[in-house]
C-alpha cells in the first residue's frame, strides 16, 4: 500500500496487486481513457462543475495559478508566474508570464484573462458559482477586474474578502483563460460565444480539441508550442465507456489505460490484478436531497424519518467501499472546524423512522419519486428504495441523468454526490449551508441548499461572515457553529458520506493523479 498525505489531513490510497501481468495495447505516446461522456452538456468553462468535463477543460484551457494534487495549500504558478496583495487586500495583481501562446498562435495577454474571468460572471452559469461569491456581478465585474497593460491583470474585490480564496477559486476549471479574438469570432447576437464553446475550443492549455461525438469519443492533441513543454502524451482519447463491467474488461484487454467510473463490484475484482487504485479524496459528499417544495418533506419530523431510512453500513462495505467513507458533517474531514466523531447519530433505525412518519401525520408511510443524479449512483438509489420501504416509504426509482433535474428543483427525492474546487471548508459550507435568495426566479443552481429550497438566514451570514474573516480559531468556530445549526434544523441534505473518486490505471501509466478539484491534468503523463 503507497500513501501520500494531503495537507488537509486526508489520504490518497493506492492499491496495488499482483495475480495477473496487463501488455500494454495502446501506444506509447498515446493516452485512453474510459469515461462517461453522457454528463457532457457543453466544453465551455463557463457552464461546468463536474468532474470528467471538469478534466477535460483543465487540459484546454490553463489558469492564472493551479493547485498540485498532492499539496491543496500551496497556490503555485501557471499563466501568472506572480502576484501580489495590497496592503489593503482590497485587490491583487496578477504578472502574466512572457511568451505563452494560444493554440492559434495569439499571444496569451491580461486582456484575455480579464475578458475569460468576467465573461463566466456575465454569463451567470454554474461555472461562476465559486468567484461569484466574492461580490462580483455582471454589472460590476468590467470595473473591478481589468489589465492595466498586457501583462499585468488586476483584481479587485468588491467587498472584504480573505485573498486566498479569491486565488484559490482562480485555479478553478471554469476560470480557465480563452483565447478572446478567437472566441469573439463566433460570437451570435451577444452570445459571448456561448454556442460556438459548447462543442469547441480556443485553447491556452497543453492541447487542442481534435474531436467530440458526444456520448461517443472526445480527441485531445498535444500542442507542441505549449509555454511548458510539449506533453509526452501526443494524443489523449476519452472513450464513451458508461458500465463499469466494460470499462473493467477494456483496462484488462489494454484498450484503456485510465478507468474513471468503475463500480464496487469490478473494483474489487480489479483489486485482485496487476493494476494501481488511486482513491482520491474529494471535497464533497454523498447525500440524500429532499426537496422542500414538495409539502410533505417541507415537515422537519418527515425528513428526520429520513435520517434513518439508509442502511449506510451495509454500503459502506459494498457499494461505498471504494467511493466514499462515513461522514455526517458538511466540513471535510480534517479541515477546520470539522468533528471529531464523523457520525454523530444518522443510524440506520427502520423503526424509528416508522414512528417519527407516524407523529408527523403519516402512519401509512410516504410514497415519493426517487431520482438518482446519473447512472453512477443507480446502485445505492436501489439500496435506499429496499431499506425505505422496511420503514413504510414506499419510493418509485426513476433512472436516468437527473442532475439538471436537481438545479432546477424538479425532483422529490434525490441521491447525488457533489464536489467543491475551494480547498477549504467555505468551499463546502457554501453549497450545503448558503440560499441567499429562495425564489424559484433567483435560479441559483449552484447551490445545494436552494436546490432544496431550505431557506437558512442565519446559516446564509455565518457562511458570509466566514469568507472575510481571517482569524484561524474565528473561522473554525464558525464552521463548527454552522456544523451545529445544520444538524439540529432537520436538514433538507443528509450528508452519509464524504466522496473518493476510484481511478483506476495499468501499471505502466505514470504521472496521472485524479485530483481532488476533479482539474486533472495530462501534460506530466508519461507511459513505461
Amino acid at each position: 500500500m503507497v500513501r501520500r498525505t494531503l495537507a488537509a489531513g486526508l489520504v490518497f490510497g493506492i492499491v496495488t496487486a499482483a495475480a495477473s501481468t496487463l501488455q500494454a495495447a495502446s501506444p506509447p505516446n498515446m493516452l485512453v481513457i474510459g469515461t462517461d461522456l453522457a454528463a457532457i452538456p457543453s466544453l465551455d468553462p463557463a457552464a461546468i462543475n463536474a468532474r470528467t468535463v471538469s478534466e477535460v477543460v483543465s487540459n484546454l484551457y490553463d489558469n492564472l495559478v493551479q493547485l498540485a494534487p498532492d499539496d491543496m495549500q500551496t497556490i503555485r504558478p501557471m499563466l501568472a508566474e506572480s502576484w501580489t496583495v495590497a496592503p489593503d487586500k482590497r485587490s491583487i495583481t496578477f504578472k502574466l508570464r512572457a511568451g505563452a501562446t494560444f493554440a492559434s498562435g495569439n499571444p496569451i495577454t491580461a486582456e484575455d484573462a480579464a475578458w475569460s474571468i468576467r465573461r463566466v460572471i456575465k454569463m451567470g452559469q454554474v461555472g461562476a458559482t465559486d468567484i461569484a461569491l466574492w461580490g462580483y456581478t455582471p454589472e460590476n465585474v468590467d470595473k473591478f477586474i481589468r489589465a492595466s497593460d498586457d501583462r499585468t491583470l488586476v483584481v479587485e474585490l468588491p467587498e472584504p474578502v480573505t485573498t486566498d480564496l479569491v486565488i484559490y477559486s482562480l485555479a478553478g476549471s471554469s476560470l480557465g483563460i480563452i483565447d478572446s479574438k478567437v472566441a469573439m469570432q463566433h460570437e451570435k447576437n451577444g452570445d459571448l460565444a456561448r454556442d460556438w464553446l459548447k462543442a469547441n475550443a480556443a485553447p491556452s492549455g497543453a492541447y487542442s480539441l481534435t474531436q467530440w461525438r458526444p456520448n461517443d469519443i472526445l480527441i485531445c492533441e498535444a500542442r507542441a508550442n505549449y509555454w511548458g513543454g510539449a506533453p509526452a502524451m501526443k494524443r489523449v482519447i476519452m472513450r464513451h465507456v458508461p458500465e463499469s463491467g466494460n470499462q473493467r474488461l477494456q483496462l484488462m484487454a489494454g484498450d484503456i489505460d485510465v478507468a474513471q467510473y468503475v463500480g464496487s463490484g469490478d473494483l474489487e475484482a480489479l483489486a485482485k490484478e496487476k493494476v494501481v487504485i488511486d482513491q482520491v479524496p474529494g471535497f464533497g459528499f454523498y447525500y440524500i436531497a429532499l426537496n422542500m417544495k414538495d409539502p410533505d418533506l417541507a415537515k422537519p419530523l418527515v425528513r428526520r424519518a429520513f435520517q434513518h431510512v439508509l442502511d449506510w453500513k451495509a454500503l459502506a462495505q459494498t457499494n461505498m467501499r471504494f467511493a466514499g467513507f462515513p461522514w455526517q458533517s458538511i466540513i471535510p474531514k480534517g479541515m477546520a472546524g470539522a468533528p471529531a466523531n464523523p457520525l454523530p447519530g444518522y443510524e440506520f433505525d427502520p423503526a424509528l423512522a416508522k414512528k417519527l412518519l407516524a407523529e408527523a401525520g403519516y402512519p401509512n408511510g410516504l410514497k415519493k419519486k426517487l431520482f438518482p443524479a446519473g447512472p453512477v449512483h443507480l446502485q445505492n438509489t436501489e439500496a435506499l428504495q429496499a431499506s425505505a420501504k422496511l420503514a413504510g416509504i414506499e419510493l418509485e426509482l426513476v433512472p436516468g441523468e437527473h442532475t439538471p433535474d436537481f438545479r432546477a428543483r424538479n425532483f422529490e427525492v434525490l441521491m447525488g454526490n457533489s464536489g467543491a474546487r475551494l480547498p477549504d471548508p467555505f468551499g463546502t459550507a457554501v453549497q450545503y449551508a448558503y440560499n441567499p435568495d429562495n425564489r424559484d426566479s433567483a435560479k441559483l443552481g449552484g447551490y445545494y441548499l436552494w436546490r432544496t429550497a431550505l431557506d437558512a438566514p442565519e446559516l446564509t451570514k455565518l457562511v458570509d461572515q466566514s469568507k472575510s474573516e481571517t482569524d484561524p480559531a474565528k473561522r473554525k468556530a464558525l464552521f463548527e457553529q454552522m456544523d451545529k445549526i445544520y444538524r439540529e434544523m432537520d436538514p433538507s441534505l443528509i450528508v452519509l458520506f464524504q466522496r473518493t473518486d476510484p481511478y483506476v490505471l495499468r501499471t505502466n501509466v505514470k504521472g496521472y493523479f485524479g485530483h481532488q478539484t476533479w482539474s486533472t491534468r495530462w501534460s506530466g503523463v508519461t507511459k513505461e
